[in-house]
């Protein structure tokens, strides 16, 4: 070979068999296919993870004493638990002999270890379980949202929301024992692409039918919030921007992965969902215990504008009431209505202002020389 057109950037690497086979490969393709695959893939697991414990960490400062025995609170909290189970797995794999030059190229997995096969079983089961939580999650969160429909209609839901959910679960544990399968034989899960491309379109339809539920209920109510003037930002709007979110991001990231050459992007969209379902949660508490906060302030304020009018009114009742005894006492007898001639009584009331008040007062005539009874 001429050294004048040898290009060392494309040059082949022999490696050899246990039995002294010798097989190539090209220097791009370990740099494309192992390295680099490899690099953006760690990167992606990394990002994933760190989001996911920075939420669950919010999650747990965050949520009310008193709402941390509801079953959403154990579901979001276990989804992002396993989430975080699930990437550290997926990192740790390529650490263990099933990601090494040699092996990684020639299929030969015979010095690979038990710890990780068990590592690689693990993070599948973790996903699948991650799937469920967050199906389960969804169901109950719909239930919630749509309380307040008719029980034919809610029932109907309820059956609907069972089977929507209950579809990627099942693709999912399919996938899962095939996967399993695979790993255990140390072949080539290529047969198993319509398996995963199947199992991420169902559960991308899934999160898709939940959140269209939310919008469409939330943004109801909404709309008859507004025209009965009501406009504050509520807990309502909150879960409805999450919805929305949920919504169209997952959708885009799993249609994405069929048209980007992105290492794992599916992987994306359970994170995302993961982290969406609590941090909804968490900005509807705090924009609810806000507007307590701030009804009560008003509350307060009108509270202490009627006591002083009221402490007001009372000082004037006092006043007058005091006069009244005053100007009573200052005349020289007391005379009582009961024995004073009808003209004489109409002739008093006409002169100058009084109060005037209604009793159920029981009136007992005698005459004074009389002795009482």
């Amino acid at each position: 070979m001429s050294s004048v057109n040898f290009d060392p950037y494309t040059q082949n690497l022999t490696f050899r068999h246990a039995n002294g086979t010798p097989f190539n490969v090209t220097v791009e393709l370990l740099r494309d296919d192992w390295y680099q695959y490899s690099l953006q893939t760690c990167i992606n697991y990394a990002a994933q993870l760190g989001a996911s414990i920075a939420v669950f960490i919010i999650l747990m400062l965050l949520t009310r004493p008193e709402k941390r025995g509801s079953s959403v609170f154990f579901l979001n909290s276990g989804a992002l638990l396993l989430n975080i189970s699930r990437l550290l797995c997926n990192i740790i794999y390529f650490r263990t002999d099933f990601v090494g030059p040699y092996q990684w190229f020639s299929g030969d997995q015979s010095r690979t270890p038990a710890s990780a096969y068990a590592n690689s079983i693990l993070g599948v089961v973790f996903l699948t379980l991650l799937i469920v939580c967050i199906e389960v999650s969804l169901v109950l969160q719909v239930q919630v949202v749509c309380a307040n429909l008719r029980r034919r209609y809610r029932t109907i839901l309820v059956y609907v929301s069972l089977l929507v959910a209950l579809t990627p679960i099942g693709f999912r544990m399919a996938y899962m024992v095939k996967n399993c399968m695979t790993i255990m034989k140390a072949i080539s899960p290529d047969q198993l692409h319509w398996l995963e491309s199947a199992t991420n379109i169902v559960l991308t339809i899934s999160i898709c039918f939940f959140s269209t539920v939310f919008i469409i209920k939330l943004g109801l109510a909404i709309y008859h919030r507004r025209r009965l003037g009501v406009r504050d930002f509520g807990p309502m709007k909150v879960i409805f921007i999450m919805g929305c979110q949920t919504l169209i991001v997952p959708a885009l990231f799993s249609t994405m992965q069929y048209a980007v050459d992105v290492p794992q992007l599916a992987s994306n969209v359970i994170t995302l969902v993961t982290i969406s379902l609590p941090l909804s949660s968490i900005w509807a508490g705090i924009t609810l215990r806000q507007s307590s906060t701030r009804s009560s302030t008003s509350r307060g304020a009108l509270w202490d504008r009627l006591a002083l009018t009221s402490s007001m009114k009372s000082k004037q009742t006092t006043i007058t009431s005091s006069t009244a005894i005053i100007d009573v006492s200052n005349k020289p007898s007391t005379f009582c209505y009961a024995d004073q001639p009808s003209g004489q009584s109409q002739h008093d009331l006409r002169h100058g202002p009084g109060i005037s008040v209604e009793r159920d007062i029981t009136v007992h005539s005698y005459h004074r020389d009389e002795p009482k009874v």
